[in-house]
């Protein structure tokens, strides 16, 4: 895999010097993984849907809405009327459960997340036959309802909307977890009857456990690891020797998970904790926008056949993590002059994304808080980057703005929420586009802001937070109206042909809404935006 060339510079501030999160100057895109290695279709041009004239790919939508509607009350109806019948012959908690599922999915997610890892047993014969049958019942209710969620999928392929299908999808495995197709385009694999990823399988063949505080780590030697000894180059010493000989960068600890292969000379306990959190962001950010990321050719196949995709060590993102910004600003600065002001980058010549930890009693809740929004952003610029098979320059003639504009939403993920994990209009990005557009008139329109290209975009926190704005707007108005269109842009965007590259497909013809049109309804969604003083 190849990148393309961009390069993070520093973090631009506010007109009231309040810190934001870091800028880039350049980008392209990364492997996606859908599950543990699932690239996406090259879309050259625009979809079927996103081609047609807003009101009927609006129309379209809201059929599909409508259908999904109705089959989920026609589900609803059956199962708590089955619900009610469990209740009367007294199993008052499988009852509950029963009507508990009959709910709407809508809110769910972490339910939707944890699929079972065993393949769901038959209704066992044993049972006392009122208790079979409607155990019986309550499965057929559930694996039929999950047949005609699939159908719905399809018909969203063949319409051209792979948000919807992937919502789809994964409606389908939770209600039928052993939905092979909708299984295996999540990411699994059968194997002794379980569930479970090609990643998981390969640790698991070489003796491998998941420890809390160390890791992947072979399961005979935890013990000794427990009691304080640690192995380096085949010999076991002090946790403390260890240490002092990795505080040498070049013997980094290797900390290695599915999609991550993060090295540092802080910790292995650092390392452990880096390559969970972007696990985490990973995960989060396959479940929300890898849809996007796949072509109707691609999805096609996957309804068919299902990921075969398998686990290769080699495709994993790369991190470095200095224990101090010293020896981050002294590994960069002789490619990166300016190094001293960042708090990360993504270098895709080398594919590699640089963190630092500082630690210090000093250091404050926003100093913190910037350095996790600069690897959120970071990090997404190395998701994409590494998403074409070859580097290419992108956004050197126009459309600049959404290469920032991405990643600096991502900066607002916030996985500890209860409430909104992503696109917080309080956070300060949001809050700043909001305020400059809407009682500053600070705006730039978007028919010329689309025009700009890398040279010409403005080096100031005003563009690269009304871009944060202006992807906030696209992938969440109106239900996420404009989200499949966005997207196919972003991915024209990045093109690996450097004719449609520079002729990208713009997102007022994917829409089929004038800019100034947008411009308005843009300057609308902010204002019904909950207003209030930025977090942080």
């Amino acid at each position: 895999m190849l990148i393309s060339t961009f390069l993070s510079v520093v973090r631009p501030l506010s007109s009231e010097n309040r810190p934001v999160a870091g800028s880039l100057k350049n980008g392209s895109w990364g492997w996606l993984l859908l599950g543990w290695c699932l690239c996406f279709g090259v879309v050259n041009g625009p979809g079927p849907a996103a081609a047609a004239p807003q009101n009927a790919g609006e129309r379209r939508i809201q059929l599909s809405r409508e259908k999904h509607l109705r089959l989920q009350e026609k589900f609803a109806r059956e199962m708590n009327a089955l619900a009610d019948e469990v209740a009367a012959q007294s199993y008052i908690r499988d009852a509950e459960e029963i009507r508990h599922r009959a709910l709407p999915v809508e809110g769910r997610s972490s339910e939707l997340d944890a699929l079972p890892e065993e393949m769901l047993p038959a209704v066992s014969l044993l049972l006392p036959d009122r208790e079979r049958q409607w155990r019986l019942k309550w499965r057929k209710l559930e694996s039929d309802y999950a047949t005609d969620l699939y159908k719905m999928a399809r018909d969203a392929l063949n319409q051209g909307h792979p948000s919807l299908v992937f919502q789809l999808i994964r409606e389908v495995a939770y209600y039928n977890p052993d939905h092979k197709n909708a299984r295996g385009m999540l990411g699994y694999v059968q194997d002794k009857g379980k569930w479970t990823t090609s990643f998981q399988r390969f640790m698991e063949s070489k003796k491998l456990v998941d420890h809390p505080r160390f890791g992947w780590i072979e399961e005979r030697i935890v013990s000794r690891y427990e009691n304080g000894e640690r192995q380096f180059d085949g010999q076991w010493m002090s946790a403390e020797k260890e240490a002092a000989i990795r505080s040498d960068f070049k013997n980094a600890w290797e900390v290695g998970t599915e999609h991550f292969l993060v090295r540092t000379n802080h910790s292995l306990e650092k390392g452990v904790e880096i390559s969970r959190a972007l696990e985490e962001f990973h995960d989060f950010f396959l479940r929300e926008y890898t849809p996007f990321f796949n072509s109707p050719q691609q999805m096609e196949r996957l309804l068919e056949s299902g990921s075969k995709a398998r686990w290769n060590p080699a495709q994993r993102y790369r991190v470095n993590y200095y224990r101090n910004k010293d020896e981050f600003v002294a590994a960069l600065v002789s490619r990166q002059p300016e190094i001293e002001k960042a708090n990360g980058l993504y270098m895709p010549h080398d594919r590699i994304a640089y963190f630092f930890d500082d630690g210090s009693p000093q250091e404050t809740a926003s100093q913190r808080g910037a350095k996790r929004e600069t690897m959120y952003h970071e990090v997404t610029h190395q998701l994409l980057g590494e998403s074409r098979p070859r580097t290419v320059d992108v956004g050197e003639k126009g459309n600049f703005w959404v290469i920032e504009g991405f990643p600096c939403y991502l900066e607002s993920y916030r996985p500890e929420s209860k409430e909104q994990i992503i696109g917080n209009p309080r956070h300060i990005r949001i809050y700043w586009a909001r305020r400059r557009a809407l009682e500053e008139n600070i705006y730039w329109p978007m028919r010329e802001f689309m025009k700009l290209g890398k040279a010409n975009f403005p080096l100031e926190a005003d563009a690269y937070n009304q871009a944060a704005g202006m992807a906030h707007f696209f992938l969440n108005y109106e239900d996420g109206m404009y989200r499949d269109a966005f997207i196919q842009y972003l991915s024209n965007v990045y093109d690996p042909v450097e004719r449609l590259r520079q002729h990208a497909v713009s997102l007022e013809k994917l829409t089929g809404v004038k800019y100034e049109v947008l411009d308005q309804q843009y300057h609308d969604y902010l204002s019904g935006l909950p207003a209030g003083a930025p977090e942080g």
